[in-house]
C-alpha cells in the first residue's frame, strides 16, 4: 500500500515548482496552514524530510523531495491526460471507428475530418491506424474499420467512391520535366525512379503507363514510405508517380512539381473501403458519409465542396 495520498503528491509538486508555501497553497486553493500540516504528515509517513527552508522563506527540496517530485509530476500528468481522454470534451463516446490510408502515409486531412465528426457525430470517436497495401486483409483481420484507399482493393469489401484524383509524375522544381505539361513513359528512361511498392499493383502507373511502352527507368529504388519519397524528390534525388491528392501539401508549397502522365492523364478513384457485412446503420457507414463530404481535392475558391451525385457504393 502507498504511504502517501494523492493530495500529498500534489503538495510536493506544487511546492517544488512554485518555491513557497504561500504560492503552493494559492495554487491548490487551500490555506497555508493546511498545506503545512499536509507536508508534515507526508514527512511523518515517510520518515524523512522533504524540504529545507532557504533564503527568503523559500523551500528547497531535499534529495527525497526531488525523488518524490519527479515521480509525482509524471504520474499527475498521466492521470490528467487519461481523464481528458475519458471525458473527451464532455462527449459520451459509444463507438470508435479506426481509419487507415491505403498505400500512402498522408494524414493532413484528418484534423478537419475529426472536427467535423465531433460536430455531427459526438458519440463517435475516430482513431488513426497505420494502413498498408492490402485493405481487404486489414479489414478482415479486424485491425481497421475504414480504409481510404486508391484504386480497386481486392477482397470481400464494399467500396464507397469518395473523389476522383490523378496519378502524376512528381519532380524537383528545377528538373527539366517540371516545365512540361505532360510526359511520356519514354521520357523517364534516364531517370532515377522511386516507388513504394516492390510488386506493381494492377491498375496503377506501372500497369497503365510504363509497361505498355516497354520502356523502363534506368534505375528503380523501392522506398516503402511515400512521405520519404516526397522528401527525396524535393531533394532532387529522383522522380516518382504518385497521387496528386496525397501529395497536396508538398505540391501546394512548391516543394515538388506535378506533371501529367500522358496527354490524357492517369485518373485515380479514391474510395472508403469497409467490410461488406457492415450494417447499414453502423457508425462506420456514418463516418464514410462524412469522408465523402469532406475529404478530397479542394475545389476552386467559391465553388461548392461537393458537385454532382453523392457517394457511389460498390460491393466486391
Amino acid at each position: 500500500m502507498l504511504r502517501l495520498d494523492l493530495r500529498h503528491y500534489e503538495t510536493v509538486v506544487a511546492i517544488v515548482e512554485l518555491g513557497t508555501m504561500t504560492e503552493a497553497a494559492r495554487h491548490l486553493a487551500t490555506t497555508q496552514s493546511a498545506l503545512s500540516h499536509r507536508l508534515a504528515e507526508a514527512e511523518r509517513r515517510l520518515g524523512t524530510t522533504l524540504f529545507t527552508r532557504g533564503p527568503q522563506r523559500r523551500l528547497k527540496p531535499t534529495r527525497a523531495g526531488l525523488a518524490i517530485h519527479q515521480s509525482a509530476s509524471r504520474a499527475l500528468a498521466d492521470l490528467e491526460r487519461t481523464e481528458s481522454l475519458l471525458v473527451v470534451d464532455g462527449r459520451t463516446v459509444t463507438a470508435t471507428v479506426r481509419i487507415a490510408v491505403g498505400s500512402y502515409d498522408c494524414y493532413y486531412w484528418f484534423p478537419e475530418l475529426l472536427a467535423e465528426a465531433r460536430t455531427h457525430f459526438p458519440d463517435i470517436d475516430l482513431e488513426l491506424v497505420v494502413g498498408g497495401d492490402a485493405p481487404g486483409q486489414a479489414l478482415a483481420a479486424g485491425a481497421v474499420d475504414v480504409v481510404v484507399a486508391p484504386g480497386e482493393p481486392a477482397g470481400a469489401v464494399t467500396r464507397i467512391e469518395l473523389f476522383q484524383d490523378e496519378l502524376v509524375l512528381i519532380v524537383h522544381p528545377s528538373h527539366p520535366l517540371a516545365e512540361h505539361r505532360w510526359v511520356t513513359a519514354e521520357e523517364l528512361a534516364d531517370e532515377a525512379y522511386l516507388t513504394y511498392n516492390p510488386n506493381p499493383t494492377p491498375g496503377f502507373e506501372y500497369d497503365r503507363f510504363i509497361r505498355p511502352t516497354d520502356t523502363y527507368p534506368r534505375m528503380v529504388t523501392v522506398v516503402q514510405q511515400t512521405s520519404a519519397i516526397t522528401e527525396l524528390v524535393a531533394a532532387a534525388a529522383g522522380v516518382s508517380i504518385l497521387s496528386r491528392w496525397a501529395l497536396a501539401p508538398a505540391i501546394d508549397t512548391g516543394r515538388v512539381v506535378p506533371v501529367r502522365c500522358g496527354q490524357d492523364g492517369l485518373p485515380l478513384m479514391w474510395s472508403g473501403v469497409i467490410r461488406s457485412e457492415e450494417p447499414a446503420d453502423s457508425p462506420v457507414r456514418s463516418i464514410v458519409e462524412l469522408l465523402a463530404a469532406h475529404v478530397g481535392p479542394r475545389p476552386p475558391r467559391g465553388a461548392s465542396r461537393r458537385v454532382g451525385r453523392g457517394p457511389r457504393m460498390l460491393t466486391r
